[in-house]
């Protein structure tokens, strides 16, 4: 990418990856909590209290 910078281009790699590996642990995270809670109106009944005693 910049030509006679290599440190540069390791630099710019490793943030790269690490971008990419947050994104993804994100989006796993989002679509395990999602599926455990089985969907967001079920999330909002446990963390608001809402039918909780029907």
């Amino acid at each position: 990418m910049f030509n006679g910078k290599p440190i540069l281009n390791i630099i710019i790699g490793l943030f790269a990856a690490i971008g990419l590996i947050a994104v993804l642990s994100a989006v796993g995270m989002t679509a395990m909590h999602l599926s455990t809670m089985h969907g967001l109106p079920s999330c909002g009944q446990v963390m608001f209290g809402r039918n909780a005693d029907r």
